[in-house]
């Protein structure tokens, strides 16, 4: 891995301690970001940390709960007090729910699913209007469970419609400060939270395999999509939601699995 496109640059990643948020926040910091790397998980967050370290990167780690307002305030406010300023947020965090029947959703459920994965990243989008320097950015992990319905995980498939529509009702405030924010819509990714082990280690992004036709990804191949989009590669690009999902939504099943 060569380039460090976020030089001088301060970085915060929510869900920062497995996963997508963990495969972010070394890359930003390969990338010469220093890194707050937020979590629920302090130990987890701590341990992607000591692997930032350890590559000779600069990062803290902060226990936040983003369904709380003070811990989101927090969280920025830790970033300007340890670094000065920020310049990205990833707002990665969220919870999945078991598949049950639509009919079985009752409202607890629905509402913690709401409170965690769109009031949450709510609250961390207001911040970040408020707080991040010109220039800088944010993405919004959604979900490719947010471009279409999907009757066994309700409640979390319209927390993260939601998270769509936050991101292009946001983006004319952000562009008037000088800002960007973007969604990415991650398909099925091979991470502690679905169950897959993922790769502890990262690559070289030009040496990433090709996943397979609808098939799984890495937590690293949506990290990089996020990087780019926080990025100023990405400076055209506000309001959208990328899909990554190995060609998923491309196209009908292939016959043999409709049959």
């Amino acid at each position: 891995m060569s380039g460090k496109d976020f030089a001088g640059k301060v970085a915060i990643v929510t869900g920062g301690g497995s996963g997508i948020g963990r495969a972010a926040s070394r890359r930003l910091a390969a990338q010469g970001a220093q890194l707050v790397v937020a979590d629920i998980a302090i130990d987890q967050a701590r341990r992607t940390v000591q692997l930032i370290e350890d590559a000779g990167g600069e990062a803290i780690a902060v226990r936040a709960d983003i369904s709380s307002e003070d811990d989101n305030r927090a969280m920025f406010d830790v970033a300007a007090d340890r670094f000065g300023g920020i310049d990205h947020a990833f707002l990665n965090a969220g919870i999945l729910q078991p598949y049950i029947p639509f009919e079985q959703v009752g409202l607890d459920l629905f509402d913690q699913l709401i409170g965690v994965n769109l009031r949450g990243t709510f609250m961390g989008v207001q911040q970040a209007l408020a707080r991040l320097r010109p220039r800088g950015s944010c993405v919004v992990t959604a979900s490719l469970a947010a471009q279409v319905g999907f009757a066994e995980a309700a409640a979390y498939s319209i927390s993260k419609h939601g998270l769509i529509g936050l991101v292009r009702s946001a983006a004319g405030p952000f562009a008037g400060r000088g800002l960007r924010i973007n969604a990415i819509c991650p398909g099925m990714v091979l991470s502690g939270m679905t169950g897959g082990a993922g790769l502890e280690t990262l690559a070289d992004p030009m040496d990433l395999p090709d996943p397979s036709y609808r098939g799984g990804l890495e937590a690293q191949h949506v990290a990089e999509a996020a990087l780019f989009l926080l990025g100023r590669g990405a400076a055209g690009i506000n309001g959208q939601a990328q899909n990554i999902d190995a060609a998923f939504l491309a196209a009908f099943p292939p016959l043999s699995e409709l049959q």
